[in-house]
Order: C-alpha cells, then sequence, then structure tokens
C-alpha cells in the first residue's frame, strides 16, 4: 500500500518494508461539525470541572474510528492554582484514568473519585471530587465503547474511509457541548500507537483497502465439451476405441 499525504502519521514507516503499488490511500482531512442528535457515539456524561472545584478534570472525548471499530480516547487535564502548567494525559483504558488520578491527586481526592455516586448531597459536599466524574461514570463510557466496537461499519463504508477521529468537548462557557468528526485525521497525537502497533496497523489499513476492492469478475461457464478438449482429453479418452476390422 502506497500512502499519499501532506502529513506524517506512526504508521507510514511501515511501508519502507515493502509496498503493493496497486493500493493507494490519499490520506487528505475533512471535517464536519455534528450536533447531538448526529453524534452516534457513546458520550462521558461528566459535567466539566468548574473553577471552584478543588477536584475534578477538564474532559475532552474522541472516539477514533479505525479500519471498522471504534476506540475511546479521553484527554484529562487539571489546572492547578499553584503551578504554571495544567496536568494533561491521553486515556485509552478506566486503567489509565485511574494511573493519572493516583499520580497526581491527594489521597482523599483519589479515595472520593474511587467512591460511588449517589451519596446523599448533605455528605457529598465534604468530599473533594464532582459526583458526575466518579471512577462509575468513566467504566461507563469506556464500557459502552466496548460493547460497540463494531457498531458503526456504515460510517467507514458510508464515507470509504479507513480512519476518523469523533469529538466532543464542553464549550468555552461550559454551557453546552460541541461536536465533529474529522475525517483521515491524524492519530500520532493521540497516541494511537498505545493501541495499535505501527506494523500491526498498516497491515489493517491494507486489509481494509483489500476488502473494499471491487468484486472479482464472475468465471464464466465453460461447456462440458470445451472443457474436455482444454484439458486434453477427446471422444475416446474414456471409451474403448472400436477394433480396426483390417
Amino acid at each position: 500500500m502506497r500512502i499519499i499525504s501532506d502529513f506524517h502519521d506512526f504508521y507510514d514507516a511501515a511501508q519502507a518494508a515493502g509496498q503493493d503499488p496497486t493500493v493507494v490511500y490519499l490520506r487528505h482531512k475533512k471535517e464536519f461539525e455534528l450536533n447531538r442528535s448526529t453524534y452516534p457515539f457513546p458520550v462521558f456524561e461528566g459535567t466539566p470541572r468548574f473553577s471552584f472545584t478543588p477536584g475534578g478534570v477538564s474532559v475532552v472525548q474522541f472516539v477514533v474510528g479505525f479500519c471498522g471499530k471504534i476506540y475511546p480516547v479521553l484527554r484529562l487535564s487539571h489546572q492547578r492554582w499553584s503551578e504554571p502548567s495544567p496536568i494533561v494525559g491521553l486515556c485509552h483504558t478506566l486503567s489509565d484514568v485511574d494511573a493519572l488520578i493516583e499520580r497526581n491527586f491527594k489521597t482523599r481526592e483519589v479515595e472520593t473519585y474511587r467512591c460511588k455516586p449517589r451519596r446523599r448531597r448533605v455528605e457529598d459536599a465534604r468530599w473533594p471530587w464532582p459526583r458526575s466524574q466518579r471512577r462509575e461514570t468513566f467504566e461507563e463510557f469506556f464500557d459502552a465503547c466496548r460493547e460497540k466496537q463494531s457498531a458503526f461499519g456504515a460510517w467507514f463504508l458510508d464515507s470509504r474511509c479507513p480512519i476518523f477521529v469523533a469529538s466532543t468537548c464542553w464549550s468555552a462557557g461550559q454551557r453546552n457541548r460541541e461536536y465533529k468528526i474529522v475525517y483521515n485525521e491524524c492519530l500520532k497525537d493521540l497516541e494511537f500507537f498505545r493501541v495499535m502497533d505501527t506494523y500491526t496497523a498498516f497491515q489493517e489499513l491494507q486489509m481494509y483497502f483489500g476488502g473494499m476492492a471491487p468484486p472479482n469478475k464472475p468465471i464464466p461457464q465453460v461447456p462440458d465439451k470445451d472443457m474436455v478438449s482444454v484439458k486434453g482429453f477427446d471422444k475416446w479418452s474414456f471409451r474403448k476405441p472400436p477394433e480396426n476390422p483390417g
């Protein structure tokens, strides 16, 4: 497979191992705005982190479409008043979220993150983590993506595109969500190589384009008498020829 593009992605290096010049991937980005009714993918339902909340993270959600399947990515960030730069991490699994929070937050905040979000509000006010960003909410999102991993084949077929990235985040004013999809998006920036290595991704793309190839032409039916001749037989090959009377 030969890739023609104006940007470099992590799996491009696999082209050096050999190319099939008959398969060409024209990788050009196309971006479209969506809304809640046209965005079909699972959504992380946690609310944004507000400035007065001692715990919690800001969440930008991505759904990577790759060769017929979807893969979730959450970009979590947290700006401390005492730090010049925010904490930022890309999480592809619930374990990634756990590790980021345990590494960067205090014990009390981690305990609250892990507890169930169905406490009474009076009790909950003493716990330094947003109710809608407890571990259970993150788990529901990753479970939904896993259950629907192969449910969006039409999005690939209709666009005839092997890669897309759908995303949603809260607007700058944190009053509503914004949705979009980018076809042929670069996956390197989302660290998709942690999900699929270079050569596996390249092979998946080759197989995807192979599956999109037009079907083979039907094999013509050859009459039996002509097939006998093609195979080198004659009319006496399966019967005893007559004896010569002379």
